[in-house]
């Protein structure tokens, strides 16, 4: 029985191989696929799918057996360039998937046993910010909630809400803007708001349920070449500027959010920090940071484990959360090439 399986970077991206599965302590196998950088199961049947995020954009599907990848279900064409996050609709019957490069949005129906059908409709968004990474569209996630597709794109700072029609068609419904430059990457639902990563202003952003922003905080306290939280050690990137694994400048890229209910953790990409937050008042509380691997930029949470990809120092860490204090504390590492989703 699988207890993890992990997307990753294969090809000119990264050192992996396809999709690593993790039983035990370590990896025994890998199920070859081309960047399969976000992965996600049918809500009800043993099925995995999985994006390769490439030039000419594909999605694959997988039954499972035993948790594991066994058969492959067939493949699609996004109609978009790397694919960066899918999700499956809520009646299981629609696969939606982010385009990054490629600003579009496609759907694929699902067939009775999960495999891939027909694509049933792609839209292109054009919508685009001012900064140097916003110079067009970059959808980087999609998140069904409600019955409802949210999509969050980088490129455009907005948040689009699309209902789903029975015939697999997307009706865009509403475009909540996010601050000008934040360039909003992930999405988490916590207790009737939204809290959004914001990559390009190292933030997270707080949204009510209908869409009014309540407010931000930085994702971390960590600048380039500055350390304020005692808990974490300076270090220098291999180009001698700012954190290891930073970004131009060595500025904070936060990327990933999970949550417990009673705090929220935020993955930074250049700090190479898992930043705690309280989730008890009006905006989330900083609690403190904990160092983690090389660009973080994948967290999942399973129950009081906290899983950490850092793609860029290859290794899976598995982190046990604090019941107490909520914070989490390194138990075990787990080798994996250039590791970007954990699905627990």
């Amino acid at each position: 029985m699988a207890s993890l399986l992990i997307g990753g970077y294969t090809g000119g991206k990264g050192s992996g191989t396809g999709i690593a599965v993790v039983g035990g302590d370590g990896v025994t196998s890998t199920v070859p696929a081309q960047s399969p950088s976000w992965i996600a199961r049918h809500p009800r049947l043993p099925v995995l799918y999985a994006v390769a995020e490439v030039a000419d954009g594909r999605v694959r599907a997988w039954s499972l057996a035993d948790g594991v990848p066994a058969t492959e279900l067939g493949s699609g064409e996004t109609g978009g360039a790397e694919p960066a996050h899918l999700a499956v609709d809520s009646s299981g019957r629609f696969l939606i998937t982010a385009n990054y490069s490629g600003g579009s949005i496609s759907v694929h129906r699902l067939m009775d046993a999960g495999s891939i059908g027909p694509r049933t409709d792609l839209v292109r968004h054009v919508r685009h910010g001012d900064h140097p990474r916003q110079r067009q569209a970059h959808p980087h996630m999609v998140r069904v909630i409600d019955g409802r597709v949210l999509v969050i794109d980088l490129g455009g700072d907005a948040i689009y809400r699309y209902g789903l029609g029975e015939d697999g068609r997307l009706e865009l419904e509403r475009i909540i803007g996010t601050p000008a430059g934040s360039g909003p990457r992930h999405l988490l639902p916590v207790g009737g708001r939204y809290y959004v990563t914001a990559e390009l202003s190292g933030q997270v952003l707080v949204y009510e349920e209908d869409g009014q922003l309540a407010g931000t905080v930085p994702a971390s306290t960590v600048s380039a070449g500055t350390v304020s939280a005692s808990t974490v050690p300076a270090s220098t990137g291999p180009d001698g500027t700012g954190p290891a694994g930073g970004g131009p400048g060595g500025h904070n890229q936060p990327s990933e959010l999970a949550s417990n209910g009673g705090y929220l953790y935020v993955a930074n990409r250049g700090p190479d920090t898992v930043a705690v937050f309280a989730l008890d008042g009006e905006l989330p509380r900083y609690v403190t940071e904990v160092p983690v691997g090389d660009w973080p930029r994948h967290i999942a949470l399973d129950n009081d484990v906290l899983y950490v990809a850092n793609e860029r120092s290859h290794q899976v860490m598995v982190m046990r959360i604090d019941p107490a204090t909520g914070i989490p504390a390194i138990e075990r590492t787990i080798d994996v090439p250039s590791p970007t989703v954990i699905l627990p």
